[in-house]
């Protein structure tokens, strides 16, 4: 942590805007802006320009939306909800056939492509979905978008994106942090070589919760729990005795702040520590009023924008299903570590529960898990 927080006090100040307080930025963009109802404002001024453009009422144009819309062009049938992604079968319409084996290999499309190819479809796929009065969101609210990178490795000369979000600016830092995945937070900790049907259901995000996010010489630290830790403790003391007490670092609770709260510099590295030590690099890349092209279900935030496709680790037995296991100084296997299905596991290493060799065995849990929220 102190490595990392030294590179960014040396990181290059071309890189990144000055300081930007959130909620100052929101009160700005208030007195400036008329945004009080987004919404319907948007409908009447496109009637007001398609008014004049065809030189006609705007009670003409609400009049034509009305009967020209595309409800009255359905049949009673149309009304039944139909699963978009099942082709009917018995019919000669070319375009359904293509579309069903469009679907049928789908799977097999850019199998080495990291990032998925309908990235904007996740950041567009709710843009006009009408959520209940209740989950609104407020137009006067600023979107935030992070990228969270993946936890960083002093060998690895450039960081590789792992999710990117948006959120809203009334939100607390811990909505981010805990749409924040990272397989750190699903190990599950034990060797389990004499007893594999010993597995616990426990991963690591249950027993140690606690966390912080590093932003602008505050530590904003993940209290909601009474076992959770104050990670940041060693690194304030690590400053304090370096510096001699002068420029010392504070803290916050992370579920008392929100992003309105915060100061920002957009571009800048900040940290996310959890688990530990594991920490990952997160960058505010943008910040703006909302608008009525973003998605309107505030409960849908933080909102998933791009997300890293990770490769799947396959059985090296088989190669056909998902690593489940992974073991060391196997006597049966060619290489450590080596990866197996949990069927190929059981048979290569065990005869009536007995083991057959000398190994350790861990769980294991594929990262390519987090690709189905990518899809």
């Amino acid at each position: 942590v102190a490595l990392t927080i030294n590179n960014m006090e040396g990181a290059s100040s071309e890189t990144f805007s000055p300081p930007i307080h959130v909620g100052g930025f929101v009160d700005e963009a208030i007195k400036t802006l008329d945004i009080s109802d987004l919404y319907s404002k948007r409908e009447i001024s496109k009637s007001i320009s398609y008014a004049e453009a065809m030189n006609v009422s705007i009670e003409t144009v609400d009049e034509l939306k009305t009967v020209c819309s595309t409800q009255t062009l359905k049949c009673p049938l149309e009304d039944v909800h139909r699963d978009a992604a099942e082709v009917p079968t018995g019919t000669e319409l070319v375009t359904l056939g293509l579309r069903k084996r469009y679907l049928d290999s789908k799977p097999n499309i850019n199998k080495n492509c990291k990032f998925t190819i309908l990235s904007w479809n996740q950041e567009h796929a709710y843009q006009d979905v009408v959520p209940p009065p209740e989950r609104e969101v407020k137009p006067q609210a600023a979107v935030l978008q992070v990228a969270v990178f993946h936890p960083n490795k002093r060998s690895r000369k450039r960081q590789r994106l792992a999710q990117e979000y948006r959120v809203l600016g009334y939100q607390k830092l811990t909505a981010l942090r805990d749409a924040i995945t990272c397989i750190a937070d699903h190990a599950i900790a034990g060797e389990f070589s004499e007893t594999p049907s010993a597995v616990p259901n426990l991963r690591a995000k249950d027993i140690y919760k606690s966390a912080y996010f590093f932003i602008e010489n505050v530590f904003y630290n993940d209290m909601r729990y009474e076992d959770n830790r104050d990670l940041s403790r060693e690194v304030r003391e690590w400053k304090q005795n370096k510096h001699e007490g002068k420029g010392s670092y504070t803290t916050q609770k992370m579920e008392d702040v929100k992003f309105n709260d915060l100061h920002i510099r957009l571009g800048y590295p900040y940290v996310f520590c959890h688990q530990g030590n594991c920490e990952h690099l997160i960058i505010f890349k943008d910040l703006r009023m909302f608008h009525v092209d973003d998605c309107r279900d505030e409960g849908l935030y933080p909102l998933v924008v791009d997300r890293y496709r990770f490769k799947r680790q396959l059985c090296t037995v088989c190669a056909t299903f998902t690593a489940k296991w992974v073991t060391y100084n196997d006597q049966l296997a060619e290489e450590s570590p080596s990866f197996f299905c949990d069927l190929c596991f059981q048979a290569l290493h065990y005869k009536d529960k007995t083991k057959l060799a000398e190994f350790e065995a861990y769980p294991f849990v594929d990262m390519g898990v987090f690709n189905i929220a990518a899809v």
